[in-house]
């Protein structure tokens, strides 16, 4: 009896183990669309003159982020995470004064915070050994990958963190169907024009 009671325990604690990296892993496909989408939107729709605010932030380093790729690994931590991390701020505080318990949108928070940085690693040759490991797996997205975003006219391959989801949103045609709405309704494209120096 104390066998199957020991053989059901083992089952559930590896089954219970088995969803919450599943949860966590979609957690990272989250995070990584979001930050994708935020990156999209940088690169197609933001251009200088606008606001000075998001010129100094946002607009002026994503141009010369494309100017000049490798650039991103000169920054330290903080440059390169903090505009990412601020950005994040404000969902974690909705959150918590929500008095939100369940750890999935937290890590979500978490990881979209640091989206920058696995950006970062994406231009990297050499990167940690363990952020190498998680490259090769898949979980992270290589400098191979990631290196067609920095081609003209920048429209694929916005999401910086995983290697999943790019191929699927730039097979479907994602952005440009995203982009066709958004025109219809007013927008301009500023991506790779003049006004953005090219990029």
């Amino acid at each position: 009896m104390r066998d199957r009671y020991d053989r059901a325990m083992i089952i559930i604690a590896l089954f219970a183990t088995a969803t919450i990296a599943l949860e966590a892993f979609v957690c990272l496909l989250i995070a990584d669309f979001l930050a994708g989408l935020l990156h999209w939107a940088e690169d197609t729709w933001l251009a200088p003159g606008a606001s000075p605010l998001l010129d100094k932030w946002v607009v002026l380093p994503n141009i010369d982020h494309h100017r000049r790729p490798g650039a991103i690994r000169e920054g330290s931590y903080w440059v390169n995470n903090q505009v990412s991390i601020f950005l994040a701020a404000v969902p974690l505080l909705l959150l918590v004064g929500l008095n939100v318990h369940a750890w999935e949108p937290y890590l979500v928070i978490l990881l979209a915070s640091q989206s920058n940085q696995f950006h970062m690693w994406a231009h990297c040759a050499n990167p940690p050994a363990l952020v190498k490991l998680l490259q090769n797996s898949g979980l992270l997205q290589r400098a191979a990958l990631h290196a067609v975003h920095h081609k003209r006219p920048y429209g694929v391959r916005y999401c910086t963190t995983t290697s999943y989801l790019n191929p699927i949103l730039d097979r479907i045609d994602f952005w440009r169907g995203l982009e066709r709405i958004a025109v219809r309704l007013g927008a301009t494209v500023y991506r790779a024009t003049p006004v953005r120096q090219g990029y």
